[in-house]
């Protein structure tokens, strides 16, 4: 991977680069569509690409591409159920990933968890709870709130540790050092 601190810059892409982009963005397509669930309460693997996309392409490219793919899923895939509160979630998600991992050969189950951590923290229970309340409830309490969150918060602690599990051997996969070392060096 390239030594650079330059971060938050878009670096320029290869055409190895962006073809394996658009694949990890089709995989991700796929994946967030493969869920188990309601609409409130939904498991899904799309951490799976969107923790690769960060840790191979930053935080700017990766920001961009969770905002592309929420924009594309809502509307072209799942038409109707566009919402830029969770746009802004995906871009969010993605730019924690990409601090956690970007520029990371090997990744720490410490790192990991503390990532997945403020994902499911900040972005799943936190702002996507707020959004599906502002979408679906009529009462704005805080018992209802309540009552609305203690599933979610449930099914997070639940997938923390597979999150964490999955992330890191995904991360830390020979498989993808050397996927690293052959596309990004």
């Amino acid at each position: 991977m390239e030594n650079t601190t330059r971060t938050w810059v878009f670096p320029k892409l290869d055409t190895r680069q962006f073809v394996l982009l658009a694949m990890l963005m089709a995989l991700h397509m796929v994946l967030s569509r493969l869920t188990v669930g309601t609409n409130v309460l939904q498991v899904s693997f799309a951490f799976v690409t969107m923790s690769l996309i960060a840790k191979w392409y930053g935080p700017l490219w990766s920001m961009l591409i969770a905002a592309i793919l929420d924009v594309i899923g809502a509307t072209i895939i799942n038409p109707g159920a566009f919402f830029v509160g969770f746009t802004f979630t995906a871009m969010i998600s993605a730019l924690i990933y990409s601090l956690a991992y970007f520029k990371h050969d090997k990744t720490s189950w410490w790192r990991v968890s503390v990532a997945v951590g403020l994902v499911l923290l900040i972005a799943n229970i936190g702002l996507n709870s707020i959004w599906l309340v502002m979408m679906y409830h009529t009462a704005h309490d805080w018992p209802s709130f309540l009552a609305f969150i203690t599933p979610r918060v449930i099914k997070n602690l639940i997938m923390f540790p597979i999150q964490v599990g999955i992330s890191y051997f995904l991360l830390n996969n020979q498989v993808i050092s050397h996927t690293t070392k052959k596309i990004f060096s």
